[in-house]
């Protein structure tokens, strides 16, 4: 990640988006095999194979070693869970939606949870996080909070960088702080 420099007033500060992981699943085949996604002139797509050269008109996508078509749109589910309001504030938003529905409403604010449940579009293989909750500032609606990715996931990726950043100046400050051996220092004469 890419951090960027700014100047508030006396403050001099670094500041880095943070970006959603996203997971990229390969083209295969109903059999599993991989396949290489190409292009034609007016933006047509098809799939070849490339150890055996076959052509396929329709693709589908490698997870866990299995093939699996694109996700259905989530209309219901019955697998949620209650979690704590706090839980929210560690998403990273890529969508947010108004909900309408007085008894959820009512029950969220009595209770001060929100529910989380995995959600998809159905326009593909990605699979959101969904958080069904109230807020501090608009107290009398209910919001959807959608993303893909946790603040934590990132910050824990960053801190990792910045770690591996320091431990290379440190070894690179050490490197210049050690003199060039001399050929007398190696063969006594």
């Amino acid at each position: 990640m890419v951090w960027y420099n700014l100047r508030v007033g006396t403050f001099y500060l670094k500041y880095t988006p943070l970006k959603p992981i996203t997971k990229e699943y390969p083209y295969c085949d109903s059999e599993g095999n991989i396949l290489k996604r190409i292009v034609e002139g007016r933006g047509k797509a098809f799939f070849v194979n490339e150890n055996t050269g076959v052509k396929n008109e329709t693709a589908f996508r490698l997870i866990n070693n299995k093939p699996y078509a694109k996700l259905s749109k989530t209309k219901e589910t019955d697998n949620y869970l209650e979690v704590d309001n706090k839980e929210i504030d560690d998403l990273i938003v890529e969508k947010q939606y108004l909900i309408d529905c007085d008894l959820l409403l009512k029950e969220l604010k009595e209770s001060n949870k929100s529910l989380k449940f995995g959600f998809t579009f159905g326009n593909g293989f990605k699979v959101y996080k969904a958080y069904i909750h109230t807020n501090k500032m608009y107290k009398d609606f209910l919001f959807m909070s959608v993303g893909t990715t946790q603040k934590s996931e990132v910050i824990k990726e960053l801190m990792s960088e910045q770690k591996q950043k320091k431990k290379l100046q440190q070894i690179d400050i050490s490197i210049q702080g050690i003199d060039r051996a001399k050929v007398e220092d190696l063969i006594a004469i």
